[in-house]
This record gives C-alpha cells, structure tokens and sequence, in this order.
C-alpha cells in the first residue's frame, strides 16, 4: 500500500536551509540563525508580472508518473537499499493505526476517515477515497477480515513488488491526491504551511516535523505546496532510492532501521 520519516540535521547558510541525510537520530537544529529567522514572508511574494495565478496553479498541478521514472533503477532493482528499507518501514507503522504491529483494513478505514473528517473532501471525492482503498487492499492483500493482518516483511515484499512493476508502480501514489484534496480547505489548488499541519496530524506525528518537511518541498518558495509539489514527493519517498531527494521528510522522521 501507499498511503502510497527528518531526524536530520540541518545546516543553516542564513538565507537556505539545506539538509543533510541523517547521521544519528537526533532531532537538532544547529543553526547559527533561529528557525523562526528562516520563515518565508509570504505577504511579500508576487506572482511574475503577466502571470495569471490560477494559470499558473493549473500548470504546476499538471504531474506525470513519468517525470521521476528516470530516478528509478531499472525494473528487477529497485528496492534493495536499506535507506529504501527504512522508509517502507516507517510507512508500515504510519499505516499501523492501532500500533499492534500490523496493518488491517480497520487501520485503512481509520486513517482515512481522519481525512475525510476535516470536511474539504466533496461527496464525490469522499466517496472515490474510500473505494479507492477498498479496491487497493483487495487486490494487494485480499480479503477483507479480521484476521487478515500484513506484517512489517509482507509490507516490505509486496512494496518491492509494485516498484519492480512497471504497472503497478505507475499507480503507486494513486491515493495521494485524495490526500492533498482532504487538506485544501478553500480548494485553491495550494496548501499552505498551516493546511500542512493538517496532513501530519491526522497521521499521528508532530507539528515540528510538519514545518521542517513543508519548508523543505516549498522548492520555489511561494510559502504554498500544490498539488503536483504534493504529489511527487509522496511518491518519490514510496519508490526511489536516493537519500538526498527531500522526499525523504514527506512522511515524518524516519526509523532508524
């Protein structure tokens, strides 16, 4: 499943804020300048004269699956790091709502009436959502029922055998912009740091998380995430390999094994 995580260190230049891949599990911020100096002001951002701003949102919004394909390694080696491991790991105990150990579709219909709870999603996408869900375990897993239970290694082997599809890794991060819609309040096309916040609450983690993971996908700084921004680091994080793509932080700090 997808539902398709920053104990990093941070290195400060005073005007960006790059990050590290972890060493250790500490969650410090060693910058010579405050976090809060690092906060965009985004009452002072415009758009480029002659732009039109909902063009400008369409267009982001616009993803390809294709666009990060070229990252991936070639079908029948992909997901044989232990950084790829790690993040399949965590995702596994994101999706384990009830922390017992193993995913049910009770933790699916939980986590996901978290989002539909917020009110952002239309009866139409609310009601694509769930069977969206309900289709994915189905295939994936089969049946539904109390004892059908999917461990940690279960998890990880059928999340190898999706990226290694040239198929089924197409519509890995199918889920996600269900996601994105659940957390846009006005409906705009963009989220704000705020909206954010929503994202990694309804998935149990912290609000200091949330701010470092949103600063580090804002690429063009507009202090807002669209749709396509949304996307393709929830699905980088799902199928690529590589420890220097932000995408890392998209799910929250990850476990350390």
């Amino acid at each position: 499943m997808a539902f398709s995580v920053l104990r990093s260190v941070v290195k400060c230049t005073r005007s960006v804020c790059a990050l590290k891949p972890p060493k250790n599990v500490a969650n410090i911020c060693r910058c010579a300048t405050p976090l809060a100096a690092t906060i965009r002001l985004h009452s002072n951002l415009q758009a480029p004269a002659g732009v039109d701003h909902a063009q400008k949102i369409k267009s982001k919004n616009i993803y390809s699956s294709s666009e990060s394909d070229s990252d991936l390694e070639p079908p029948g080696h992909r997901g044989e790091t232990q950084f790829w491991r790690r993040k399949i790991r965590t995702f596994h105990g994101i999706l384990d709502v009830n922390k017992d150990g193993v995913i049910s579709y009770d933790d699916f219909k939980l986590l996901a009436e978290r989002f539909i709870e917020l009110g952002h999603l239309s009866e139409k996408h609310t009601h694509e959502f769930r069977n969206l869900l309900k289709d994915l375990w189905e295939k994936r897993w089969g049946p539904i029922n109390p004892y059908n239970l999917v461990t940690v290694e279960q998890f990880l082997e059928d999340m190898h055998h999706v990226i290694n599809d040239k198929h089924l890794v197409r519509r890995a991060h199918s889920f996600l912009p269900y996601l994105f819609r659940a957390l846009d309040k006005d409906q705009s096309g963009e989220i704000s740091e705020d909206e954010f916040k929503l994202f990694f609450q309804c998935l149990g983690l912290q609000e200091e998380d949330a701010i470092l993971a949103f600063r580090s996908m804002d690429e063009d700084g507009d202090g807002v995430v669209t749709m396509k921004e949304f996307v393709k680091h929830g699905r980088e994080f799902l199928i690529t390999e590589d420890e220097n793509k932000i995408s890392k932080y998209f799910f929250g700090p990850l476990m350390e094994h």
